[in-house]
């Protein structure tokens, strides 16, 4: 990395930090987070995290999980591969590209402290909550399952003493409506209850993206999230929260874009543009002579209808007893999830990748810690998890057309992670803390599937079919093994020690230092996509992170500003990956190699005159694969050679993350609140094969939103703008050049508007 580019950057920022002569300035609100298990002040966290209120949220326009990176340095959300079902979080260059529904995140993501184990679910509505924390590095010691990059805690809003709720509603592009309401408040003296709603709606044949095939517009939305709470408080020291969320969504998804990659003239050869890392429909087809004639890259020419449906219900009892000196908490979850899924991946009118896909999860999960309080020097945390989580993934990819191979594949799989972790914490004096952490996880995966030739509704019935089995050597019916890979095993245990170890320095109470060192992991597993070949099939190992980061946290009261910045370097062994090996035809998930990142963060959080708000993020990162043992043939036809020094997917050498937000006064007592946010993303590649023609180039996105209200009243008027200047952008693509002659790519969403009101009591 460049050091002089570094060392700009924070010389930029600090001038930045300088006093404003302004005569009325906001005071900096003091920001309580409980990303170390305990509730603090973001100031004295040693780590890197940002923090958004639920009224932040709201005014940012969060409405999906995915929405967060626009705001958010170091943090880039994307698209699976296949389509709008999985929800990829890359943290620091570090996340998973896998498009299966039995891969784990690499980003813990937490909903009021319960894991979501898998990309799948990551689609949920961000609604009603009270705020969501972005923690950055690996935060294995304290959080559960594989936080390898970080974890992301959305904490919903709690049940109230006093009466109080909000309604909103609003419209917007291509016929869109949203709504939003709830309501909290007493039951009894000792019973508080909470209920909120979210929808969305789109009609039909109004969507942005259009199928050229039949005519129809991509753009249906009937989606619904319900989340219901009872607070009991039997006494002053125990309190018992029960939540349950349901969710539906019934969603068309937006076509994928097809990228033909071979000589219309010789269909064996790569085409020249794709070998020069340009997409150039026409000059290149796929296998079957096609090429995308359009010249809107939100159209399509696909023969099958995409669309995608989810059906969540959570259940989650959350317990907290005040001890003497401690508190002790329980949190006890049940999740069950089903989704379908329909996309045509050779984004083409043949069938010569349509795919159908099925998921359908069961989590539980009891996580308990007894926690000190703040009262005596040395502090501490101790407790357990455990969760057992069942996946049963199934698709179909039919090939017909292409080499008349319609194919079923998908794989049940059960997951037991357990965990000790304990944490202590000891202040020498009021200017030198000392923090070290340990936990101890033990996971076992047990994996059941194959690859089929033929069309069936499920794993059971492919087995029982007697079909040819392409990912194996069959196996006879009778066997205890029937289904499960011959030559490896059908279960994998993992255990790790993981650790973290901080020392903190406060010369003051505005100023804070600290360096630290952490390691976690990820277990490995089976990939579960289409195999053709039994060698395929050996499972991945586990991948463990270890960093070393040094940061600073600065408060500047009298002017009205904080900044904070950090530098990291990571030793990332057996990184996990999909991609495709030149000995093979298919995508799979494997270990690539080892990874060496280096890189750094700031953010200033400003307020230079009454009423004047302004933030701005930096991400600056290099992430290499340093070595690896995955041979890739190259483009033009040259010998084959490792994928060492390429760049890992995902990790742009730089983000910023800006917003102004100013609240202007209007005659008669009223407030208008201006506000533009901003992220600018640089070049990265979507793939671990570093193809050029898949390459983004990098791209910016504005947004702008103007509300009306009354300056000490309870409604709201506002109008908003996203992506106002059309940017045309690639979220997520999959290297399919070499084994069937295209690939395919997600484009971002285009411009949307929308207009809503508010109303709160």
């Amino acid at each position: 990395m460049n050091i002089r580019a570094l060392t700009g950057l924070n010389l930029l920022l600090l001038a930045a930090a300088a006093p404003a002569p302004a005569e009325e300035s906001d005071e900096l609100q003091e920001v309580t987070v409980t990303a170390t298990r305990r509730s603090e002040n973001l100031q004295t966290v040693a780590s890197s995290a940002t923090v958004f209120s639920g009224a932040d949220m709201a005014k940012l326009g969060v409405f999906e999980p995915r929405d967060l990176a626009e705001h958010t340095p170091g943090l880039l959300t994307k698209f699976g591969p296949n389509g709008l079902a999985t929800t990829g979080f890359y943290i620091r260059g570090v996340g998973i590209n896998d498009f299966t529904g039995t891969v784990d995140p690499s980003v813990g993501i937490y909903v009021d402290e319960v894991f979501v184990p898998t990309p799948d679910m990551l689609n949920f509505a961000v609604f009603d909550m009270q705020r969501v924390e972005v923690l950055r590095g690996p935060q294995g010691t304290l959080y559960g399952r594989n936080s390898t990059a970080g974890a992301v805690n959305f904490i919903t809003a709690k049940p109230t003493h006093d009466l109080e709720g909000y309604a909103r509603a609003g419209f917007g592009s291509w016929g869109s409506k949203t709504a939003e309401a709830a309501i909290s408040g007493p039951v009894t003296d000792r019973l508080l209850g909470r209920v909120s709603i979210s929808g969305q709606w789109a009609p039909r044949d109004r969507g942005y993206s259009l199928n050229l095939f039949d005519g129809s517009h991509q753009g249906f939305k009937d989606d619904i999230a319900i989340r219901g709470q009872l607070q009991w408080l039997p006494s002053d020291d125990l309190s018992l929260r029960l939540v349950y969320t349901y969710g539906n969504k019934r969603d068309d998804q937006p076509l994928l874009q097809h990228v033909g990659a071979r000589d219309p003239n010789n269909r064996s050869q790569i085409c020249a543009p794709v070998q020069a890392g340009q997409r150039s429909e026409g000059q290149c087809v796929d296998l079957l002579g096609y090429f995308s004639a359009s010249s809107n890259p939100y159209t399509g020419n696909s023969d099958l209808d995409p669309f995608l449906q989810m059906h969540t219900h959570d259940v989650a009892l959350t317990t907290e007893w005040k001890l003497s000196h401690a508190t002790l908490t329980s949190v006890t979850a049940y999740d069950k999830f089903a989704s379908r899924q329909n996309q045509d991946i050779d984004a083409s009118p043949f069938v010569a990748a349509d795919n159908r896909t099925r998921n359908e999860v069961e989590n539980f999960s009891e996580e308990i810690r007894l926690t000190s309080d703040d009262s005596l020097p040395l502090k501490w945390i101790v407790g357990a998890d455990f969760a057992h989580t069942l996946v049963d993934w199934f698709q179909t990819i039919d090939l017909t057309d292409l080499i008349n191979l319609p194919t079923s594949n998908g794989a049940d799989q059960s997951t037991r992670a357990a965990a000790a972790f304990g944490q202590l914490i000891y202040s020498f004096n009021t200017q030198w803390e000392a923090t070290v952490g340990l936990r101890y996880t033990n996971e076992k995966r047990g994996w059941h599937g194959a690859t089929f030739v033929g069309t069936f509704p499920n794993l059971t019935a492919a087995i029982a079919s007697g079909a040819p089995i392409l990912s194996q050597i069959p196996v006879p019916a009778t066997s205890p093994y029937a289904g499960t890979p011959l030559d490896f095993p059908d279960s994998l245990t993992d255990s790790k020690v993981d650790y973290q170890a901080i020392l903190k320095y406060k010369p003051n109470s505005d100023l804070m230092y600290y360096v630290s060192t952490a390691r976690a992991f990820r277990s490995g597993g089976y990939s579960s996509a289409v195999i053709f070949a039994q060698d395929a099939l050996a499972p991945y190992g586990p991948e463990t992170l270890t960093s070393y980061e040094v940061g600073m946290k600065w408060t500047l009261p009298e002017a009205h500003l904080r900044f904070d910045t950090s530098a990291f370097y990571y030793d990332f062994k057996d990184f996990q990956a999909t991609f495709v090996r030149s000995t093979e035809a298919n995508a799979r998930l494997q270990n690539a190699g080892t990874v060496h990142t280096r890189g750094l963060e700031s953010s200033l959080e400003w307020f230079p005159i009454h009423r004047l708000t302004a933030n701005l993020g930096v991400s600056l990162l290099h992430a290499e694969i340093v070595q690896s043992d995955v041979v890739l043939s190259p483009l033009n036809g040259g010998p084959p050679a490792t994928i060492s020094g390429n760049e890992v997917p995902n990790a742009p050498h730089y983000t910023v993350n800006a917003l102004v937000r100013y609240d202007a006064p209007l005659p008669g007592n009223y407030n208008l609140g201006l506000q533009t946010d901003a992220v600018k993303v640089g070049a990265h590649f979507l793939e671990p094969n570093n193809r050029d023609v898949l390459r983004e180039n990098g791209y910016y996105l504005l947004n702008a939103r103007v509300a009306l209200s009354p300056a000490q009243g309870r409604w709201e008027v506002a109008a908003w703008a996203r992506n106002l200047t059309n940017q045309t952008y690639l979220s997520a693509a999959q290297d399919l050049i070499q084994s069937l002659g295209f690939a395919e790519v997600v484009l971002g969403q285009p411009r949307t508007w929308g207009l809503s009101v508010e109303y709160r009591f």
